[in-house]
């Protein structure tokens, strides 16, 4: 297929009266239909304000909810305290999260630190359709150029396309964006269903937004390779187990179940898969983590996938150790034997 063919062209970004006056969605009750039209007016602030106000609003935001939601505080606490310690005991911690694991005054900073990364998470994605193909490549600064570079490629005519696979951690939504504008591939990507109307509305807006071709998770597998078959890219987002399947690993020193789908996509495919991490740093800039996750050449099916995701949950614990704080994944139970407690 020539490339141009697979190609989408880019949106115009939204305007304001489209952000303001889209009619909600009919599912929606009465409230949540204006609730609904307050969110759209935040899109259209959060994609006129300059970012330094924007970050600085939505960390100041976090530390509120830091302070309002005590039952979600002790939890982050709680998982947090599970990694440093674990960081620790491997020599992968860095000063900052060696000081976590001794004083817990330095733990509890680090976890208003979370709440303000989770917030800003939010923002971002909200902000993501105002950065140009050009703005995303200045800001992000890839880790690993010549694996980033290859991931990017357009593939040769008959080649399936690359899978992302993204964490919860750091900009999860502008690595599916960077992928799509600065590799110019068309993306798709599964979205679980989300029960409450209004949080479903506002995250099917932000993703059709972010040229984000959108499938339901539950039945996503033939759509995701038909994608994949014409050279398009597919994102998946694969450190949480969402429809209670998957397979258990070992993750930072206790059993996780993690999404067994990419692996299994990847090696039924040939698709390429890289494991995908947007770090944000302290000067603006985007670290751009991606790593090639590939089992040994000849391997069987079964075995090629085990190797992929030992080789994704390894590189998980790297990219975390860098800054914990920044893996939303924490604000929710995550390892099973506490679950049993």
């Amino acid at each position: 297929m020539p490339e141009a063919e697979r190609q989408r062209p880019p949106e115009p970004p939204i305007a304001p009266t489209e952000a303001v006056g889209e009619p909600p969605p009919p599912s929606l009750g009465r409230f949540e239909q204006v609730v609904f039209r307050i969110l759209m007016v935040g899109l259209w602030l959060s994609r006129k304000l300059p970012d330094r106000p924007l970050y600085r609003a939505a960390f100041a935001i976090g530390a509120g909810l830091y302070l309002l939601l005590p039952e979600r505080r002790q939890l982050v606490k709680s998982n947090l305290r599970r990694v440093v310690d674990w960081l620790v005991e491997h020599d992968m911690a860095s000063p900052r999260v060696r000081r976590a694991a001794a004083d817990e005054r330095s733990l509890d900073k680090l976890v208003r630190d979370c709440f303000g990364h989770w917030v800003v998470t939010y923002a971002e994605a909200a902000m993501g359709p105002r950065y140009s193909r050009e703005e995303l490549d200045r800001r992000f600064d890839p880790v690993d150029l010549a694996v980033s570079a290859r991931s990017l490629a357009v593939p040769e005519p008959g080649q399936p396309g690359p899978i992302y696979m993204a964490m919860h951690f750091g900009s999860v939504d502008l690595s599916a964006l960077y992928g799509a504008r600065v590799g110019q591939l068309p993306l798709t990507g599964p979205m679980e269903f989300v029960e409450a109307p209004l949080a479903r509305a506002y995250f099917e807006r932000v993703r059709h937004d972010l040229d984000v071709t959108i499938v339901p998770l539950e039945n996503a597998a033939e759509a995701l390779t038909h994608a994949l078959a014409r050279g398009e890219a597919v994102g998946i987002v694969a450190d949480r187990n969402i429809v209670g399947r998957g397979t258990l690993v070992e993750l930072f020193g206790g059993p996780v179940r993690l999404p067994i789908g990419p692996a299994m996509l990847s090696v039924q495919t040939g698709a390429p898969l890289y494991l995908q991490a947007i770090e944000r740093d302290d000067t603006g800039q985007w670290l751009g983590h991606t790593i090639l996750l590939a089992p040994e050449p000849g391997a069987k099916r079964r075995e090629a996938t085990r190797q992929i995701i030992e080789q994704e949950v390894r590189a998980m614990e790297r990219v975390i150790a860098r800054a914990p704080e920044q893996w939303t994944t924490l604000f929710f139970p995550i390892w099973e034997d506490e679950e049993e407690a």
